[in-house]
């Protein structure tokens, strides 16, 4: 819920006048200023011997959260959000691949009902402004496919070298290179449009207190393909809260979409089963 209300406001921002860099730079800054007090929580023995682990997870997350603003900035929010919740499918790939571990037969119906479900919510709009609609669905995969294999390795390396350190490390980084980035790029303004604030800041620290929450799951639960499953929800979120106060943020995509938004509804039915068979396997 918290990062489909995040998109949506980031989308508003964009919307009054917020740039995709200055967006972008914004919430890296925040994600980063969220992770910092979780150095301070650390109880286990840092393993500074694998500080490359951090690092590496540093350079994914940067290019995921990338892709995932130039994929707002082209597309709706109700079609890149649930096609973001992709990433339950490369994260049960990545568990395999790079964990050696065998999700049970319902995570894996699960994962493939939830990608036949966000699929069934795109099918509406892949015959209208082809071109624009094309570019946001494949930024949108690409950063499922980084986010995933970013989450695969958080399960894999955090705990090992100190799970709340690693955390931290790897998100202040990311701040790290924004910032080295916006200098590169000759330190364009950074200061917000008037009215705009709330909305560019306002979502920004919320994907990092959302960011903080999936990473603790991830670092702490041996369960990278059922919390993706559920985390996929957001892509329902995204659709209950375009349509129940999107026109409150200045958001009509509800209306603008025509039947593509029934069939986005209609995905969240697949979407919605994939999520209860996840949690029921638990049980």
């Amino acid at each position: 819920m918290i990062y489909a209300f995040s998109s949506l406001l980031i989308k508003r921002g964009l919307v009054q006048g917020v740039t995709m860099n200055q967006s972008f730079h914004w919430t890296n800054f925040a994600v980063a200023l969220v992770f910092a007090p979780l150095l301070l929580l650390e109880t286990a023995d840092v393993r500074w011997d694998l500080i490359l682990h951090p690092l590496l997870v540093t350079v994914a997350f940067f290019l995921g959260t990338w892709l995932t603003f130039l994929s707002i900035r082209i597309g709706d929010v109700s079609l890149v959000t649930p096609l973001m919740g992709t990433k339950v499918v490369f994260v049960a790939i990545g568990v395999v691949i790079l964990a050696g571990t065998m999700p049970p037969l319902a995570l894996w119906i699960a994962a493939a009902l939830t990608a036949t479900g966000i699929f069934l919510m795109g099918a509406g709009d892949f015959g209208k402004q082809a071109a624009g609609h094309a570019t946001a669905v494949i930024t949108a995969l690409l950063s499922a496919a980084v986010f995933g294999i970013c989450d695969v390795l958080v399960r894999m390396w955090s705990e090992q070298f100190g799970a709340m350190t690693f955390l931290a490390l790897s998100s202040i980084g990311v701040g790290v290179v924004s910032g080295i980035i916006w200098l590169i790029q000759g330190r364009p303004s950074l200061k917000l449009p008037p009215g705009s604030q709330r909305f560019a800041l306002g979502g920004a620290l919320l994907v990092g207190v959302q960011a903080v929450m999936m990473g603790l799951a991830l670092s702490y639960f041996d369960d990278a393909t059922g919390i993706n499953v559920a985390y996929a929800s957001r892509g329902l979120w995204a659709i209950v809260l375009v349509a129940a106060i999107g026109p409150m943020l200045g958001n009509h995509e509800r209306h603008h979409s025509g039947r593509a938004f029934g069939w986005r509804i209609a995905g969240t039915v697949l979407l919605t089963i994939a999520i209860v068979l996840a949690v029921v396997s638990r049980m």
